[in-house]
């Protein structure tokens, strides 16, 4: 079978999480001798070239972007003329490849890669990994575990643009204007995507927790909505680090010698950063010999207690990993699915991590890691504390965090998707 991957990003570019799993499920695919291919922008990069045995078709945009983790304006993804070059470009590169099926694995892929398998008669997929087809910025998601019944355009400029505008957006009120503008064009793209959603050959939820959210809205097919969630990356937890090159390696990040409780993500208000601060500033005290650090992009200041690292790129996160004794991941609203606990148990580390969203989907309280309630400070602090307390549980979990992975292994997660493919392909 011969799949044609549709994404906003691929490496070299990575801004997210998006182009490791994606990386992950094609070497599976490729490896059960299976042809990948993958169809995105260029922003400056060849326009054909092979990556890991993948052939990359990239179409021609007016912006170049720095390789890594960088973004490009949405704007940029959500005119129509980003739709119809995509639609060409997986068009030319489906016909080019003989594929047998189309996979948008981003959401502003989704349009090109419908048109494109609908006018060459194959099946169509979509990839859901965050909100952004229900709303733009979800910030009712924040506290409650479902979406209103009365969402729409007049309740997000009313209700919910103030409060985004309030704690996201710096500027004064011109700027605020631009931002409401944003928000409706944004809002009437995913209402568009919407109504292609209803009418692929399937939706893959990265997570149980996100695809309820979903349903509960109304706004997936019945009957064509899966549940796969992202492979794990295939690391073996590395031997424990030497004293000197631990001391070493810590000091070059700016931290002392001794424990490291490690958050890894977006330092926002949805992730919980602030959590994990008020957290940290509790237990500082009570373990003088700790370190917290933070590992992420974003702007909160530069709090006391936290360590801030910036956004790393992945082989230094991994090497991170490698230093840390426990993995915090204090979700507020309801996580799709992060990477993070399934890299920190590919490290054998334990995570801490909040019950919402996939994020029970990803630890397994008291066997991998630590659940705990979100929003809530002294319940993040206790839970951190009883592993920094406890050394030989924290590595026990740790381990059975690193076995635990085989049922997020990219072989397996490949099957699920080649089962829904053939299926659909049977239909046809």
């Amino acid at each position: 079978m011969k799949i044609l991957f549709a994404t906003e990003y691929y490496h070299p570019f990575t801004p997210g999480g998006t182009p490791w799993s994606l990386a992950l499920l094609a070497d599976a695919l490729r490896r059960r001798g299976h042809g990948v291919a993958v169809v995105t922008p260029s922003y400056g990069a060849p326009a054909t070239e092979e990556v890991d045995g993948v052939a990359v078709f990239r179409f021609p945009v007016p912006r170049a972007l720095t390789p890594g983790p960088s973004l490009a304006p949405l704007r940029d993804l959500v005119s129509p003329l980003f739709h119809a070059r995509m639609a060409r470009a997986a068009t030319d590169a489906a016909r080019r490849f003989g594929a047998h099926v189309v996979h948008a694995q981003e959401k502003h892929a989704l349009v090109g890669a419908y048109l494109a398998a609908r006018r060459l008669g194959r099946p169509v997929f979509l990839t859901l990994r965050d909100y952004g087809l229900i709303c733009p910025i979800t910030t009712c998601l924040l506290s409650a575990r479902r979406v209103p019944a009365d969402c729409g355009a007049g309740k997000l400029q009313r209700e919910c643009a103030p409060f985004y505008l309030d704690r996201y957006i710096a500027g004064g009120g011109l700027r605020r204007l631009r931002v409401r503008a944003s928000l409706a064009l944004l809002y009437a793209d995913a209402r568009l995507k919407g109504a292609v959603v209803r009418r692929v050959d399937g939706v893959v939820a990265v997570s149980r927790g996100l695809l309820d959210i979903y349903a509960d809205a109304g706004r997936v097919p019945a009957g064509r909505s899966h549940v796969v969630h992202n492979a794990a990356p295939p690391w073996s937890a590395a031997p424990a680090v030497e004293a000197p090159d631990r001391r070493r390696r810590l000091a070059a990040l700016g931290l002392p010698d001794g424990v490291l409780v490690l958050y890894a993500g977006k330092l926002s208000l949805g992730k919980g950063f602030s959590v994990f601060v008020e957290a940290a500033r509790a237990l500082a005290a009570r373990f003088p010999g700790v370190s917290f650090a933070a590992a992420g992009g974003g702007a909160p200041g530069d709090p006391e207690s936290v360590r801030l690292l910036g956004s790393l790129a992945h082989g230094e996160m991994r090497a991170l990993y490698d230093l840390a004794d426990v993995v915090v991941q204090p979700a507020v609203w309801p996580e799709p699915f992060s990477r993070v606990p399934l890299e920190a148990a590919a490290a054998g580390k334990p995570v801490v991590a909040t019950r919402v969203g996939g994020m029970a989907e990803a630890v397994e309280d008291r066997r991998t890691g630590l659940l705990v309630e979100p929003s809530d400070p002294a319940a993040l602090a206790q839970g951190i504390a009883e592993l920094l307390a406890d050394e030989p549980l924290r590595k026990k979990l740790g381990r059975q965090a690193a076995e635990a992975l085989a049922r997020f292994a990219p072989d397996h997660i490949a099957d699920q998707h080649l089962h829904l493919y053939r299926q659909a392909l049977r239909a046809r």
